[in-house]
């Protein structure tokens, strides 16, 4: 065999490749080659591994569990800063002392006895007698609009105009004695007829006033109260409920909204419907003390007048909603509830539970009424002769001009 057949070729390098510029090709077809694979990498590679990451490899044949997809990560919310309750309202941030005015009655030291009627408040006002006993001989009506006092011509067979009440039509006020009792009179504002109703011989009671009908409770036995009712239309009374309780004796009624509201026995709420004649009970298990309504609201306190008073409301889903502890007095206001506590007067909106003080420094206060859009309270700061304050709660345009 021929040695030099088995010797295997040797190739022949490309023409290109002999020359000077071989090796700058070279480099050029395989930065080509790396490129090529790059594009087809993020062409096609990439969309398959963010895939596989989201659905993790089912390797149950395996015998191993699948783990749980991890949650995508969701910003956490920035808080809103919650309101402070009533930063809307026109009380925030008002000067009181634009807003507040006096009543003065120059002729008569004392008042008694308050009452808002609209935009006017009623009350009863009088000097101290030789005996040393106070007389309220006037019925004073001062409008808030026009700032001017008018007196009612109220007739007396007694010694003082006690518990005025009034209406479009009516004013019905105690006639009283100096040593209690008296007579319960009404008078027609339209035809300027009075009329004496009824005859009480024990205490002072409180009148609640509803249209054509007139409400108290009197003491008429050791320990028996009644609820009457009288239609002022004809003068004739009648006995609504008798009472053996003390509670009932010792609370206030209220007539507002076409609801007379009364306690008829310890810890009870009762509601007569003025429309209806319907009648509903509420026991509480708490003491109902001077209970007041508007018709839609029903408030009352949880003890007599100090400093283990709480001041309650009843809210809508019949659960009651605690405004204020160490409440002397209160009235229902327009959306809203002013009290007094030692020396300070406040108001609680229903809508949002905000509160605000409505005393100035130093200024001691004592509840006197409220209704409507008005609050009334007595300065009581300087005791040489009573001063009357009120406000209004939300309208202070005609006041800052």
């Amino acid at each position: 065999m021929d040695k030099r057949e088995a010797k295997p070729k040797k190739r022949r390098p490309l023409p290109l490749m002999g020359t000077r510029f071989g090796p700058l090709v070279q480099v050029l077809l395989m930065l080509a080659l790396v490129a090529g694979g790059l594009a087809a990498f993020v062409r096609f590679g990439l969309p398959v591994l963010r895939e596989a990451s989201d659905h993790p490899a089912d390797l149950s044949c395996l015998g191993f569990s699948t783990p749980a997809p991890s949650p995508s990560p969701v910003p956490t919310p920035r808080p809103s800063p919650t309101p402070q309750p009533g930063m809307e309202r026109p009380l925030y941030g008002l000067d009181l002392a634009q807003v507040q005015h006096e009543i003065l009655v120059g002729e008569y030291q004392y008042a008694a006895d308050f009452s808002v009627f609209g935009d006017a408040i009623l009350f009863a006002a009088g000097n101290y007698t030789q005996d040393g006993t106070a007389a309220f001989v006037r019925a004073i009506l001062y409008d808030t609009k026009t700032k001017r006092a008018s007196y009612m011509p109220l007739p007396l067979s007694y010694k003082s105009i006690r518990r005025v009440r009034m209406n479009e039509r009516w004013i019905v006020y105690l006639d009283a004695a100096a040593s209690g009792g008296g007579q319960i009179r009404t008078y027609d504002r339209r035809t300027g007829e009075d009329r004496i109703l009824k005859t009480v011989h024990l205490g002072l009671p409180v009148l609640a006033l509803w249209e054509d009908t007139v409400f108290w409770i009197e003491r008429t036995g050791t320990s028996r109260d009644k609820l009457f009712g009288c239609d002022l239309l004809t003068g004739e009374s009648v006995t609504l409920e008798l009472f053996d309780s003390v509670d009932a004796g010792i609370s206030a009624l209220d007539a507002g909204g076409g609801k007379l509201v009364y306690v008829s026995a310890p810890g009870t709420l009762k509601t007569l419907d003025l429309v209806t004649g319907e009648s509903r009970e509420d026991r509480f298990g708490l003491t109902v003390h001077d209970p007041k309504t508007d018709g839609r609201v029903t408030a009352f306190l949880t003890g007599y007048h100090g400093e283990d008073s709480d001041l309650v409301y009843v809210g809508e889903d019949g659960q009651l909603v605690t405004v204020a502890r160490g409440v002397e007095d209160y009235a229902l206001a327009d959306g809203a509830i002013v009290y007094g506590t030692l020396d300070r007067m406040y108001v609680y909106f229903m809508d949002d539970g905000a509160t605000f003080a409505l005393t100035r420094g130093k200024e001691k206060a004592m509840f006197l009424t409220g209704g409507g859009d008005l609050v009334v309270w007595m300065d009581v700061t300087w005791r040489d002769k009573d001063i009357i304050e009120y406000m209004h709660l939300n309208d202070f345009s005609e006041d800052l001009g």
